[in-house]
């Protein structure tokens, strides 16, 4: 029995944990995540679904979800300059406490009664600002905290992060939502129900992420172009010899060199043959079948009847749950054919199944597919994260790792805008299958095109 155990539960599960059970650091960073994006998929939940209430359609809901995602296009390349020029770790630290001081106050603003749709929105950018600089950090470190050979397997758990904090987040929330139901133990009641205990719920989350960054130690730098960086350091000298000490020329010098470093990123990725092909697949598909958080809260409410947030709730969470399955059998991956199998059939998958579940009434089936959604989705996020990351060298990974997340959430800013408005004019799930359906035609014509990426899904395998 004990033989059975440890070769069908006890080494598999070991064999797709690696990472976390032999680092304690990248154990301290992957609490981070968890945490950040559990509070953060609690709060954009409960946002989404009180714009819809509030306004009675989906334009709000749009504007929410464009506010939280519009800063990784506008910041994500600062980010990266960031986390290539100072100690990741302490960028991390600083942006989850950022993250947990607005928590704090957009729950005060709940508990008091005074929290506008405006104030969402306004709160939704902020946070998505300091995640959109947080990210990059994340990345750019955990390849410093794991040997090589479970770079992989770290990588892929850190993407379980961004998606499977959905279960973790909304395992709590989605039945408090439900027409502020309290979780009660022999009559009393430990957590009262309701939108502002739900909101103090991601204060919280949000905390915990603060303080599992307190506990991380790696000491990670990437480096800006040694030209560049020799450039900057000569002026500041030649200034100080002749005493030249203009406030204007420091600032313009400054930008310069922040400019200059976060440019050679975006020459890098698209020059670099096989980084330029994953951030075309990825920006695709988080605009045509990953931007549904404004479409979401619409249609649990009228084709599925949702009469109180937590039919949305239940189907983030099981998005979540389908991730977090997706994403540990991408972990668990030893060979390097299977990377470009599972390429290939998650991202067909990523298109099918948001129709199957726009297709369903029931709201138990909707949610058996919006599992499959998160299986399919989250793992094609995570195998092309896994080739990018590996592909790039260090001195460069916080910048390419935040173009990668500006090419994903800055689409899916303006996607969700527009399929907010687009959901008024027509069916939420007209939507879902008409993005699907274009998804999976892209998806063949441009492995059809290119060589390379059908030798990918062949061999696993990739060549500059």
């Amino acid at each position: 029995m004990q033989k059975l155990l440890n070769k069908f539960i006890i080494l598999p599960i070991r064999d797709h944990l690696v990472s976390l059970i032999r680092y304690p650091d990248f154990r301290y960073i992957w609490l981070t995540g968890v945490f950040s994006f559990g509070g953060m998929w609690i709060f954009t939940v409960t946002a989404t679904w009180i714009a819809v209430e509030e306004s009675g359609s989906s334009r709000w809901p749009g504007i929410i979800a464009f506010s939280s995602l519009l800063p990784f296009l506008i910041f994500s390349a600062i980010g990266g300059f960031f986390a290539d020029r100072y100690n990741r770790k302490n960028v991390v630290l600083a942006t989850s406490f950022g993250n947990t001081i607005l928590a704090v106050l957009i729950a005060v603003g709940a508990v008091t009664d005074s929290l506008d749709l405006w104030h969402l929105a306004v709160g939704a950018f902020l946070a998505g600002g300091l995640r959109a600089v947080m990210e990059p950090a994340i990345q750019a470190l955990i390849p410093n905290q794991v040997d090589k050979k479970h770079m992989l397997n770290a990588i892929t758990l850190n993407a379980l992060t961004h998606h499977g904090s959905r279960f973790f987040g909304l395992l709590i929330a989605s039945p408090l939502l439900a027409s502020g139901v309290a979780i009660s133990i022999s009559g009393f009641t430990i957590i009262p129900g309701g939108i502002k205990t739900v909101l103090i719920l991601s204060a919280v989350f949000t905390a915990l992420s603060a303080l599992s960054a307190m506990f991380c130690t790696t000491v990670s730098y990437g480096s800006i172009t040694s030209k560049i960086q020799t450039s900057y350091i000569t002026k500041e000298a030649k200034r100080s010899l002749f005493g030249i000490n203009s406030r204007a020329m420091e600032i313009s010098n400054g930008i310069s060199y922040v400019v200059s470093g976060m440019l050679e990123g975006f020459r890098y990725i698209y020059t670099h043959k096989i980084i330029s092909i994953f951030i075309i697949l990825v920006a695709f598909h988080c605009a045509l079948v990953m931007s549904f958080e404004s479409i979401m809260p619409i249609f649990s409410r009228e084709t599925l009847k949702a009469t109180d947030g937590s039919i949305l709730g239940y189907l983030v969470m099981a998005f979540g749950a389908g991730s977090i399955i997706g994403v540990l059998l991408v972990a668990g991956l030893n060979q390097e054919k299977h990377k470009g199998w599972v390429l290939l059939w998650s991202g067909v998958g990523s298109g099918i199944t948001p129709i199957l579940m726009a297709l369903m009434q029931d709201s138990a089936l909707a949610m058996l597919f919006a599992g499959f959604m998160g299986a399919t989705q989250a793992s094609f996020m995570a195998i092309t994260n896994v080739y990018v990351l590996t592909v790039c060298p260090d001195r460069l990974r916080g910048r390419v790792s935040s173009l990668y997340v500006l090419h994903a959430g800055g689409i899916m800013a303006f996607a969700n805008l527009g399929y907010g408005f687009l959901a008024d004019l027509f069916n939420a799930r007209v939507i879902f299958i008409i993005t699907g359906l274009i998804f999976v035609v892209f998806l063949m014509a441009i492995s059809t095109s290119l060589p390379k990426l059908r030798t990918i899904y062949r061999t696993g395998e990739t060549t500059a």
